[in-house]
Formats: structure tokens, C-alpha cells, sequence
């Protein structure tokens, strides 16, 4: 019998995937009109701002503990700056639906590369044979899925070829980056750190960044001048970026790792459905088999890892 704490566990994870494929349309949209780096400012500004209230008001014995992991700490802002801000200039170039599922797909493969090499961040794992088969075979639908977007087949058409090629790489970079960063977090965690209190001191790279970028006026696009603008992006980036990151934080805690990850494989496929409400972007029947195909071989991958461990 399922406990309710696990089923309350795996419902946040969904609310989590679902926000997160809004945001990916919401903000994707929103980068084509707004300049990037005042967008990113309010966003994550605003997430420091509030898990900083939280941790002070509630814990804050915290940031004694965030002091002695200050390394770790300053290796997740690197990390995480490097992975959002190349996971949102993506988002600016290329289909949303193709930048989730390259972003996904990249850090799982990453890590199960890294783990058979020999090389761990966090705890050692053991990967099967059969789970580094799976993997390849999402590394490969990744190759697909970029060839598709470099053919000009993918739901956005109408880029130059050099803004197409950033994009990808950029994509295939957050990846990278927010595989490492998690597993950063995932040993910050072990040390004391609640999660309240990673979330309060992550963004602080990339909000300095953004900030000084936004003063200095770089980049196209309109900048966030009047109070509609504002409100209009502030709130989106409280439902879309700072609720989910705290709920994904509880969920993590109250369900399985393979619960999580077959929820989570499920992303690009909502992604792909939500990015039809975006007038720019067309049904593109190449990105939707290769969504199908990495969010079947990753949900197949973490079923064979559940069995390992049940053993």
C-alpha cells in the first residue's frame, strides 16, 4: 500500500513539472520582447529576497552552517549562474520543448557518464550495464533532437544558423551545469543545510550578474520600464520559479528518487502541449518523437534502477 506522505511526495513533483513547463512557454515568450537580464533579475531577485526573509525569521542558526559549507555554497552559485542564465539564452533561441528535454537529458547522461568513469561530486553510485545501454540511447535522441533543430525542422524556424548553434550549446551546457550544481546541493544538504536556506544563497551570482548587466543596459528587447510590466513578470516568477524550486524541495523529501524522475521525464511532453498557446512557434512532429522517445527511455532507465536497489 502507497503511504500518503509518498503520494503528497509525488503530487508536488507533478505541480513542480507542470509550473516548470509554463514557465519554459511563459518566459521563452517574454525573452522575445523584454531585455534578458532585467527579466532575470526580477526572477531570481526576487527568489533570494524571499528565502532570505524565511531563513532569518525562521532558522536562522542556518547561516552558521552556510558559513562553514561556504565552499560549497560558492561552487552552487557558480554552477547554478552558469546553468540557468545559458537554460534561459536558450530559451530565447530555440523551441522550449527542445531546450527542456536537451537541458534533462544532458544532465542524466552526465552524471551516469561521470559515475561510470569513476568520478562522484556526492556518493558513489552503481550503474548497471543495462542503465548505461538506456542512457546512450537518450544521449543519442539528444543528437536527433539537435540535428533536428540545426535542419530547421524543429518549432522554431526562423533563426540564423550561428543563433541556432549558441542555442544548442548553451542548452547541452545548463545541462552539464545543473547536474554537477544538484549534486553540490545534494551534499550541502547532507552537511546541515536546510533547503530554505540553499535556496537563499544560490542565486546570489547569478542575481549580481543579472543586476549589473540590467544597470548597464545590455542586450535588445524593452526594458521593464512601467508597474504593469513588473507586476506582470514579478508574479510569474513567484508561481513559476520560486513556488516550484520550495516545492520540488518538499516532494524530493517525500517520495522516491524513481517516483521523481518519471514524473520529471514527463516534462517536455507537457512543454511541447503548453508551447502551442505561443503564436511563434509551430507543431513540430521531428521534436515530438524525440520527446516521446528520451521521456520513454528515461522512465524505462529509473525503473531499472528501482529494481536494482530493490535487490
Amino acid at each position: 500500500m502507497v503511504s500518503p506522505m509518498k503520494n503528497l511526495g509525488a503530487i508536488l513533483v507533478l505541480l513542480f513539472v507542470v509550473a516548470g513547463a509554463a514557465r519554459d512557454v511563459f518566459f521563452g515568450e517574454v525573452f522575445q520582447r523584454h531585455r534578458f537580464f532585467d527579466v532575470v533579475l526580477i526572477g531570481f531577485g526576487l527568489a533570494t529576497l524571499l528565502f532570505l526573509i524565511v531563513v532569518t525569521f525562521k532558522a536562522p542558526q542556518q547561516f552558521k552552517v552556510l558559513a562553514q559549507n561556504w565552499r560549497m555554497a560558492l561552487l552552487a552559485n557558480l554552477g547554478t549562474a552558469c546553468a540557468w542564465l545559458s537554460y534561459f539564452f536558450a530559451l530565447k533561441m530555440l523551441e522550449p520543448a527542445a531546450v527542456q528535454t536537451i537541458h534533462a537529458g544532458t544532465g542524466a547522461v552526465t552524471l551516469v557518464g561521470l559515475s561510470a568513469l569513476g568520478l562522484h561530486i556526492s556518493r558513489p553510485v552503481a550503474v548497471k550495464v543495462t542503465e548505461k545501454f538506456l542512457h546512450l540511447g537518450v544521449f543519442l535522441v539528444l543528437l536527433a533532437l539537435a540535428y533536428v533543430v540545426l535542419a530547421g525542422l524543429s518549432g522554431v524556424r526562423e533563426r540564423a544558423l550561428s543563433d541556432t548553434m549558441l542555442g544548442l550549446a548553451l542548452a547541452f551546457g545548463s545541462g552539464v551545469f545543473i547536474s554537477l550544481t544538484s549534486d553540490v546541493t545534494k551534499r550541502m544538504h547532507e552537511h546541515g543545510v536546510s533547503a530554505e536556506a540553499v535556496l537563499a544563497v544560490r542565486f546570489i551570482l547569478i542575481v549580481s550578474v543579472a543586476g549589473t548587466m540590467s544597470w548597464l543596459k545590455v542586450g535588445s528587447g524593452a526594458p521593464i520600464a512601467d508597474l504593469a510590466a513588473f507586476a506582470k513578470i514579478a508574479g510569474a516568477a513567484l508561481a513559476l520559479i520560486v513556488l516550484p524550486l520550495y516545492v520540488l524541495q518538499l516532494g524530493l523529501v517525500r517520495t522516491s528518487a524513481v517516483t521523481t524522475w518519471v514524473i520529471m521525464a514527463l516534462g517536455p511532453c507537457l512543454v511541447f502541449g503548453l508551447q502551442a498557446l505561443d503564436g511563434r512557434i509551430i507543431t513540430s512532429p521531428y521534436t515530438l518523437a524525440c520527446i516521446v522517445a528520451y521521456s520513454a527511455l528515461v522512465i524505462v532507465a529509473n525503473v531499472v534502477r528501482a529494481k536494482t536497489l530493490a535487490r
